[in-house]
């Protein structure tokens, strides 16, 4: 930590440029340090490669000790991101590691945007979805929106469009606005720039489609930052490129649920999961309110379509009682975030819409759809592919930047 306080009980903060090398050896022969959240002492470590600190003399239950086993990587990043935001005139207040004493937490900085105050966290270690939460939801108590961003580091590119992500790194999801794709924040300290994973769109648990940013710390402000919009259609294109690995490699991504889909598929239709349709495999904007694979949770409601007769109508609610049903038989995964609340449902009325956009379904009345067209089940890989293509195509055209 940067700020601890002295034997006065005033504040020193060491990441201040006013500090010189020999400036803070002086002072750490003069002064003894405590701990501002526990009181325990704390000595100023002064290395010279390491960023001066403070740090616990002895092992403590405190929370300022327990998230204070800080890397190098970890401290030049929070000391950049303050320093970042001071220089920011339409921000205000900007401190470093201040400590709030109603819900005992110390982010890593607070500042000022208008009327609102902002908590920072610059996570570089992981941390269990439950302290992730409870952070979030004591800053809440104190109508306080967290920013977290994720330490750069700890990405995992796979493809130029597509990277792999932990159940961690989805904790720090947001989205700009209801029935938008999330984003990721990140920071690198190493070359002092933002990378921002935009209109992230998951094929399965950890395979994610996005169009990433790398922007340098001093291009832009904290609301240029925050503001920036992204074309989905590089996403769409990334992702229907990658269905064709998929289908001549599907062995490769048999999960618990797709198993039991891939054997219902292989009792009734004679067919691999690899033979999907190509409408259960959309890119919606709010699929990562589902945990299972895109082509598990689409693939049932393909199966659900396909037994109703044609020109036969059912219900939004009958649809989403059928899901029900595979969620509590753990068929189906639910993805829960800290920072977005949106129920999975959501999504089962985007896939619909899109599937009467398609054609497939008529939209009747409020949530009364019609079976327009039959589901297709190809037993030809080859039409298979070129279907796909076709389905890109439609697709893009369809939806562009919506």
């Amino acid at each position: 930590m940067f700020v601890a306080c002295n034997e006065k009980g005033i504040h020193v903060n060491v990441a201040e440029k006013k500090w010189s090398r020999e400036g803070l050896k002086r002072m750490r022969k003069q002064s003894n340090f405590f701990c501002p959240v526990c009181s325990n002492e704390v000595e100023l470590k002064i290395g010279s490669v390491i960023t001066a600190h403070f740090a616990h003399k002895r092992l403590s239950d405190c929370t300022a000790s327990i998230s204070e086993a800080e890397s190098q990587y970890h401290l030049k990043g929070k000391l950049d991101l303050f320093e970042w935001l001071q220089i920011q005139p339409n921000l205000k207040d900007v401190r470093l590691e201040p400590y709030l004493g109603e819900i005992k937490q110390r982010p890593d900085i607070l500042f000022r945007d208008g009327e609102a105050r902002i908590p920072l966290e610059f996570q570089c270690s992981k941390i269990d979805s439950k302290t992730f939460r409870k952070r979030s939801v004591s800053y809440l108590e104190l109508q306080m929106n967290v920013f977290w961003i994720l330490g750069a580091k700890t990405l995992k590119r796979a493809g130029s469009r597509s990277f792999l992500i932990s159940p961690f790194q989805w904790l720090f999801a947001e989205i700009p606005s209801k029935g938008e794709p999330p984003r990721i924040y990140s920071y690198c300290t190493e070359s002092k720039s933002f990378i921002v994973l935009f209109s992230i769109i998951p094929f399965s648990p950890k395979l994610i489609f996005t169009f990433p940013q790398k922007y340098s710390l001093n291009s832009l402000d904290y609301h240029d930052l925050k503001r920036q919009k992204i074309s989905k259609q590089n996403v769409y294109v990334a992702w229907f490129d990658h269905i064709r690995k998929f289908r001549l490699k599907s062995s490769n991504y048999l999960t618990k649920d797709s198993a039991y889909l891939n054997m219902y598929l292989y009792k009734t239709k004679q067919l691999p999961l690899s033979y999907l349709s190509s409408l259960a495999l959309l890119p919606l904007q709010t699929t990562y309110l589902i945990e299972s694979p895109v082509y598990v949770w689409q693939g049932w409601i393909l199966v659900y379509i396909d037994r109703i007769q044609l020109h036969q109508s059912f219900t939004f609610q009958d649809i989403c009682h059928y899901i029900e049903k595979k969620v509590v038989g753990k068929l189906i995964r639910i993805r829960r975030l800290p920072q977005i609340n949106l129920h999975y449902s959501y999504v089962i009325k985007e896939y619909l819409i899109q599937l009467c956009h398609l054609l497939i379904l008529k939209s009747s009345q409020k949530n009364i759809f019609i079976k327009n067209r039959n589901i297709q089940w190809l037993t030809n890989m080859e039409i298979l592919l070129k279907d796909d293509e076709e389905m890109k195509r439609n697709f893009i055209t369809i939806n562009g930047d919506r």
